[in-house]
């Protein structure tokens, strides 16, 4: 039976299928737009997740920020990446000093400490407001270190003093030869000690000479040598042995002051020691590319003595030329650029090697970003000029055709 159409069921019809059509249009409209919204989001998604890594960091989250900024991709990969690395150094120099803090008082001593001191204070460098407390847990360290200096000195003078009184009760009492066992390891251990007014030294020689002539009626006599006269030009020439860097004749001369002097010897000494295990400790870690913590320690030699043996002021810079050179070969050319800056800045002897792979991390910057930033190209072009103008010769060096065509191409 056919159904009849009226005018209402006509009406009903036409307005079924406008909403229709109306409903198919709005969602094919939502979806264009939420398309591009998509579209347009991806750098802003990347700006806003690089702004909460920074905040993170900022805010002492590094786990949080580290995670971050490891996922960043495009404009800010760079500069995640050097946050990557600041994060890591500074979390390995604090977990280094912790681990040294944490040994037992039986196992701790002043050379480790010393370690730690240094590593809280690279941490500091990185990040002064950093997580874990470094200020505190420095000044820590440092309180610990002198206690534990102090403790092995006053167990030393204890040691001197019981020695001394043993030594002058066996010579009272004519036994030379026990004298002489105790006032020569005196001696051997502090020479200017005074031990009943004679120098160690001094009373050592006299009780072997006793000994060997076996007469218990020999009486033995200190010395009246005056303790300024030739102690004191002692002191004298170990400080001029020390400026000119003979510090083993330094430390023999420094060894041999007079009780009242001995404050000042000790100062000289204990600059000799500690300038010897930095440039020690440099050396090593140089060795195995930790150019950083190398040039702390060169650096800390430095600040003892600048123009030292070994010319630690000199190496500390050394330490920014190879690791930028370093960082060249390993792609990082805008932390290449920040050492070799560095470097070049101080006009050492190595200034057209440092310009030239400055030009070079520059120029190789130029190529991989599109070569369109004609200022970078002309910049790498004047730190390969200024080399080449220094005579220095690139063919044996390893570095891209390219930009070996270009320098030897350069004129001036």
């Amino acid at each position: 039976m056919k159904r009849k159409i009226t005018g209402n069921n006509l009406r009903g019809f036409r307005l079924r299928i406008f909403f229709g059509t109306a409903l198919a249009l709005f969602l094919s409209i939502l979806a264009a737009t939420s398309l591009v919204g998509q579209d347009s989001s991806s750098p802003s998604d990347s700006d806003a997740l690089f702004a909460r890594a920074v905040q993170d960091y900022t805010q002492n989250r590094l786990t949080a920020a580290r995670s971050e900024f490891e996922q960043i991709q495009g404009a800010h990969a760079q500069e995640a990446k050097q946050y990557v690395a600041k994060i890591a150094a500074y979390t390995d120099a604090m977990n280094i000093a912790a681990t040294v803090m944490r040994r037992s008082s039986d196992e701790i001593d002043a050379s480790s400490l010393e370690y730690a001191i240094q590593k809280y204070e690279e941490a500091l460098r990185i990040k002064p407001d950093g997580p874990w407390n470094p200020a505190q847990s420095l000044e820590k360290a440092k309180t610990l270190h002198n206690q534990i200096v102090k403790q092995g000195s006053k167990a030393g003078e204890a040691r001197d003093r019981d020695f001394c009184a043993k030594a002058l009760g066996a010579a009272q009492e004519h036994h030379y030869k026990d004298a002489s066992f105790l006032s020569c390891a005196l001696a051997n251990d502090n020479p200017s000690y005074s031990c009943g007014g004679d120098e160690a030294v001094h009373m050592c020689q006299q009780m072997r000479d006793l000994a060997k002539l076996g007469d218990s009626s020999v009486e033995y006599q200190p010395s009246t040598r005056s303790s300024t006269g030739n102690t004191t030009s002692a002191i004298d020439r170990g400080k001029a042995a020390f400026e000119k860097n003979d510090f083993e004749k330094a430390r023999s001369l420094f060894t041999r002051a007079p009780a009242e002097l001995k404050p000042a010897a000790d100062e000289y000494l204990d600059k000799i020691s500690h300038y010897q295990d930095f440039m020690a400790q440099a050396e090593k870690l140089s060795q195995t590319s930790a150019y950083d913590e190398a040039r702390v320690a060169f650096t800390n030699a430095a600040n003892i003595k600048p123009d030292g043996p070994g010319n630690p002021r000199t190496q500390a810079l050394l330490m920014e030329l190879e690791e930028g050179i370093d960082q060249f070969y390993s792609g990082d050319y805008v932390s290449s650029v920040h050492n070799l800056e560095g470097y070049a800045r101080d006009g050492a002897e190595r200034e057209p090697l440092a310009h030239f792979y400055l030009g070079a991390s520059k120029l190789a910057r130029f190529f991989i970003t599109g070569s369109e930033d004609s200022s970078l190209q002309q910049d790498a072009l004047n730190d390969l000029k200024i080399a080449k103008q220094a005579g220095y010769k690139a063919n044996g060096q390893d570095v891209s055709p390219k930009i070996l065509k270009a320098y030897n191409d350069l004129s001036f």
